[in-house]
């Protein structure tokens, strides 16, 4: 799934596939702080999502990249 997410940021975005990483790895950063903090809300994946140009389709990544 990493790879369509890359893919789509990249087409949102019109950025290269590096900085499309970066993009993704800094709001996952971003969520896993709220995390860790007790702040995390669902609104908040909604949110990475649309700053990233993505699908709300695309909140399920973020669920399993904070399960992990």
């Amino acid at each position: 799934m990493t790879e369509s997410i890359i893919s789509a940021i990249c087409n949102s975005c019109g950025c290269d596939n590096g900085q499309a990483q970066e993009y993704l790895d800094d709001e996952t950063g971003n969520l896993r702080e709220l995390r860790d903090l007790g702040d995390l809300r669902y609104s908040d994946m909604e949110t990475a999502c649309d700053n990233l140009g993505l699908e709300r389709d695309y909140i399920a990544y973020f669920i399993n990249a904070l399960a992990s």
